[in-house]
C-alpha cells in the first residue's frame, strides 16, 4: 500500500466513516494515545497471551475471560448484537533448546505469514524472555567478524532461525535453571514504542498496528453504552493460530448475524475500511457461513520491528468503533 501524508490518510479515513461521526469534529484523545503505547509495550505470544489479557481485565471493568482465554465485555440486551473481536496475540518464539554453554535456541510460534525477513530482524537485537520468575533480558548474537573475515561474502547463509542464539547471561544450563527459564518459554523482541515526526503524529513498534486498534476497541468500549441491542467486544486470543480464539467467541455467539460481526487489528496494512471476509474455516466454528467486516489500519513497514500507524488514524478507528457499538450504522 503507498503511504499517504498525514492529513490525506486523514481525510481518505474519515470519508470511509458512517456519516454521524464525519460531521463531528475530533476531539483530543491523549488517553487513548497512552492506551496505544501501552498496548504496543506489551507482549503476547500466540498461547502465551495470559498476561495480557490480565491487564486487559484490569482497563475494562466488567470483563471476563472465557473458556478460550479471550477477554469479553457485553453490555446491553436483546437483537441486533454487535460483536466486535481484536486479537492480542503476536507471532513470537519459545525456547527451543539450552546448549551446553547455556544459549538458548528459538523456535518460531504462529501460522501468520510473516515474510523471510522476519527472522531476520532478529540478528543482534534485544529480546525478552518470559521465565518462572519474571522475565529475562537477552541479547541475539551475531556471527564474529574475526573468524569470518577472509571468507568470500557469497559463502555465508542469510541469517536465519536455526542460527540464533540467545544469550541471557548464563554459562552453563543450570544457570539458565536458576534464571528460571525453561524449553518452551516464550520469547520476544524487546518492546520500546517510539512517536516521532511532527508532534508525534507517528507511532513504531513490533505490531503497532494491530495493537494500536485494540487500543481504539478498548477505549471506545470503556465509554460506550449501547442505544439498543447488544454490544459485545472480545479481545480474542490465538488469533496466529488459526483464529481459534475469535471461532470460539463467535460459536459462543451465534446470534450476532452477517454485518454484525467485526474484525479488527489484523495488522497487515490494509487500508481502513469494511470489506466483507468469508468465514467458512477458521471463524465460524463448524456453524453457517456469516460475514464478517474487516477494520484495519494504514500501516507503513508492516511486519517490521518500526510497523508504523498514524495516530489520528487510529482515533478515527476508536470514533468509529464507539459509535458502531452505540447503535449508529
Amino acid at each position: 500500500m503507498r503511504w499517504l501524508r498525514a492529513d490525506a490518510a486523514a481525510l481518505c479515513v474519515a470519508a470511509l466513516a458512517p456519516a454521524p461521526l464525519a460531521a463531528q469534529a475530533l476531539p483530543p484523545s491523549p488517553s487513548l494515545e497512552s492506551l496505544v503505547v501501552r498496548l504496543t509495550a506489551m507482549s503476547a505470544v500466540t498461547g502465551f497471551e495470559d498476561a495480557m489479557a490480565d491487564s486487559l481485565l484490569a482497563l475494562l471493568p466488567g470483563s471476563t475471560r472465557d473458556r478460550a482465554g479471550n477477554v469479553v465485555l457485553s453490555r446491553g440486551s436483546g437483537e441486533p448484537v454487535r460483536v466486535a473481536l481484536c486479537p492480542m496475540d503476536e507471532v513470537g518464539y519459545v525456547v527451543g533448546a539450552v546448549t551446553p554453554e547455556g544459549y538458548l535456541t528459538l523456535r518460531r510460534v504462529g501460522s501468520t505469514a510473516v515474510g523471510p525477513l522476519y527472522d531476520q530482524f532478529l540478528e543482534g537485537q534485544r529480546v525478552t524472555v518470559f521465565g518462572r520468575r519474571g522475565a529475562v533480558p537477552g541479547m541475539v548474537g551475531v556471527r564474529s567478524t574475526h573468524l569470518t573475515r577472509g571468507r568470500p561474502a557469497g559463502d555465508d547463509a542469510p541469517f536465519a532461525l536455526d542460527h540464533a542464539y540467545v544469550d541471557v547471561g548464563a554459562t552453563s544450563p543450570g544457570g539458565v535453571t536458576t534464571l528460571g527459564i525453561e524449553v518452551l518459554a516464550p520469547v520476544t523482541r524487546a518492546k520500546a514504542p517510539q512517536r516521532y515526526g511532527a508532534g508525534g503524529r507517528l507511532l513504531a513498534a513490533p505490531w503497532a498496528a494491530q495493537r494500536a486498534a485494540c487500543a481504539a476497541l478498548l477505549s471506545a468500549a470503556r465509554g460506550t453504552t449501547p442505544a439498543g441491542g447488544t454490544a459485545v467486544v472480545v479481545f480474542t486470543a490465538r488469533r496466529h493460530f488459526n483464529q481459534d480464539g475469535a471461532a470460539f467467541a463467535l460459536w459462543e455467539r451465534a446470534d450476532a448475524t452477517a454485518g454484525q460481526i467485526v474484525l479488527l487489528g489484523n495488522g497487515a496494512g490494509e487500508a481502513l475500511g469494511s470489506g466483507p471476509v468469508t468465514t467458512a474455516d477458521s471463524l465460524n466454528a463448524g456453524r453457517s457461513r456469516r460475514g464478517v467486516q474487516l477494520w484495519s489500519l494504514p500501516a507503513r513497514f508492516a511486519r517490521t520491528p518500526v510497523e508504523t500507524v498514524l495516530l489520528s488514524d487510529v482515533r478515527q478507528l476508536e470514533y468509529r468503533l464507539a459509535s458502531w457499538l452505540g447503535g449508529a450504522r
